[in-house]
């Protein structure tokens, strides 16, 4: 890092507070910090690329972002799973612009350069004419991804070879996923659906990994007869602050996620979305505290979203300091019954995505929370996350990763924010290896 940038590293340690609770506007809509994200989180955290069924065949590709760099995600000929900037060496051009595929080789539109499934350029127009036969290919490939792995299905990347493994840096994030990841043979409904927002992608990510303060936000779509997308109430739903009862759970390098408990009462264990529950190898899977659990709202650090009730991925990609694209992938089980997979997709949109009613309600606040950030009197107050700080029940146990038998509380947000904070100040992932807050001692 430039002087610069050690200095504005250091600024951003001081702007979260832990002990009461407090983080600074400024780190939502400030563009210099923005820029320091890109390099200290983006550019370092393993991402989510997509769905491994994405992939079924040797040339399928996909078109992602890792941050603001165009990826290609790329199944090669012996079946492995490469990803490298979409950029061309010679000017830059994207070497491809579907979002989605089946190719042998990538060209450039501009001059023509050829790359092949692993990147490597192996076409060059006038290379014993124009270049002398004096340019080396090898040193000219599409820039890699430098480490890319799966778990569940599920397909990430990090451009850090220092990284810790996905597995390493996933940890306990692992028990959260497999609630999704676990419930069939879990495959990606074919296309991805996007669309953008005037919003700092920390504020949709605050909101996933376990806001269940906010009932009043979606209480004019509970009235109108929203129910959740995987169909399992019996009612409108509506609950007063600290009514559901649940958990949640934290994990190193910045997850987290909260667990609502199955209500007998209210629970329909005949909808659609609740047949895998009565599935006895799926039982057995997921063991005594999971089987309790109704849903759960993920964040994968920085930027991914997951809901295992209406098994949705929803990846919040930065475009700036005050505007996001999010890209949504929907899965299901391959062998599940057909009605219940027509219904819970139908389902899924209407709760999620542009068209989605609690995603209309959630966008809106999250648009407003932005906005307060940029006035100049505005960012001299701080953002209140001290809700529960000292409280909760921490339960240390084999049934699952540590956690606080709580449900509505702000813990989540706070450790998203403090480990925002380590990323931001941490001069190397050895360092941060070392150096990173522990789940247990600090809640």
């Amino acid at each position: 890092m430039t002087t610069t940038n050690l200095d504005l590293a250091r600024e951003c340690a001081e702007l979260v507070n832990v002990e009461q609770g407090l983080v600074s506007r400024k780190i939502f809509s400030d563009p210099d910090i923005y820029q320091l994200e890109l390099e200290q989180i983006f550019a370092r955290c393993w991402l989510y690329l997509g769905h491994e069924s994405q992939l079924p065949n040797p040339g399928d590709y996909i078109n992602v972002f890792m941050g603001e760099e165009p990826v290609l995600v790329v199944r090669n000929r012996q079946g492995k799973i490469n990803a490298f900037i979409n950029s061309c060496r010679h000017r830059g051009n994207r070497v491809c612009r579907a979002d989605a595929g089946n190719t042998a080789s990538f060209l450039c539109t501009y001059h023509g350069w050829t790359y092949d499934l692993d990147g490597k350029l192996i076409g060059v127009p006038g290379h014993q004419e124009l270049y002398h036969g004096e340019l080396n290919r090898g040193q000219w490939g599409l820039p890699p991804v430098a480490q890319v792995a799966s778990y569940g299905g599920l397909i990430f990347g990090t451009f850090d070879p220092d990284a810790p493994s996905l597995d390493e840096y996933l940890g306990d994030m692992r028990w959260g996923l497999d609630l999704l990841v676990g419930q069939g043979d879990m495959v990606a409904v074919p296309g991805v659906i996007r669309w953008q927002m005037n919003v700092n992608w920390k504020f949709a990510a605050d909101n996933a990994i376990g806001d269940n303060y906010h009932g009043i936000t979606h209480m004019s779509s509970q009235i109108a007869g929203h129910s959740s997308a995987e169909g399992t109430r019996k009612g409108a739903g509506l609950h007063k602050a600290g009514e559901r009862t649940g958990f949640s759970v934290v994990t190193e390098y910045g997850h987290g996620f909260n667990a609502d408990y199955i209500n007998e009462n209210t629970f329909n264990w005949n909808s659609p979305g609740a047949y895998w529950r009565k599935d006895p190898e799926v039982q057995r899977f997921m063991g005594p505290l999971r089987n309790r659990v109704n849903r759960t709202n993920q964040n994968v650090f920085p930027n991914l979203f997951v809901n295992s009730g209406s098994r949705e991925l929803m990846l919040r990609n930065p475009l700036g300091p005050t505007q996001m694209e999010i890209w949504k992938t929907m899965l299901i089980d391959r062998n599940g019954p057909v009605d219940s997979r027509r219904l819970m997709m139908r389902g899924a949109n209407r709760h999620f995505g542009p068209a989605g009613m609690f995603e209309q309600d959630d966008g809106e606040n999250w648009d407003q929370s932005t906005y307060g950030t940029r006035g100049a009197v505005s960012r001299q107050y701080d953002l209140n996350y001290s809700m529960a700080i000292g409280h909760g029940e921490l339960i240390v146990d084999e049934l699952g990763p540590p956690r606080i038998e709580s449900l509505s509380n702000e813990h989540c947000q706070l450790w998203h924010y403090r480990c925002w904070a380590e990323y931001m100040a941490a001069p190397s992932w050895k360092y941060l290896v070392v150096n990173h807050s522990k789940p247990v001692g600090v809640l």
